[in-house]
């Protein structure tokens, strides 16, 4: 049972890191930004040519970084060959379920957490409408007073 919790938590932690955290924003910008400009070149040459290109490892590994799912994937397997110490054939088989299983929960727990995130966003954000309202409200007051 502690395996369990501990790749649950594992996973979904580091694929929130590496997909949403704000230590690996660089690293995305940087792939994003390669991405952009093989996938423009591609581009360019599927219109002279007539024939599409196929699609680099950089532009996958790009979105791969950008999608909780994906990324969630490779972090349960990651976590998974952690915790599936034997190797056989059995083991191999319970290692994919494991990638798959961190896809489903990196998905599920990243879209809770942004959840969470966007609902305390906009009670700040609706805490500072009040408050700026009434800072207007005592202005106005003490302008006709």
């Amino acid at each position: 049972m502690t395996e369990f919790l501990l790749f649950c938590i594992a996973t979904v932690g580091m694929t929130s890191i590496i997909t949403q955290g704000v230590i690996f924003q660089p690293f995305r910008h940087y792939f994003g930004d390669w991405a952009e400009r093989i996938r423009e070149r591609r581009e360019q040459k599927a219109q002279a040519t007539g024939r599409i290109p196929r699609r680099s490892c950089i532009e996958w590994f790009s979105e791969l970084i950008n999608c909780a799912q994906c990324t969630g994937f490779w972090s349960g397997l990651f976590c998974g060959l952690l915790l599936v110490v034997p190797m056989s054939a059995y083991s191999l088989l319970v290692w994919f379920c494991y990638g798959l299983g961190g896809s489903f929960l990196a998905s599920f727990g990243c879209n809770a957490i942004d959840w969470v995130f966007y609902r305390k966003m906009n009670a700040l954000r609706q805490l500072e409408e009040q408050d700026f309202m009434l800072a207007e409200r005592r202005a106005h007051l003490e302008m006709r007073e």
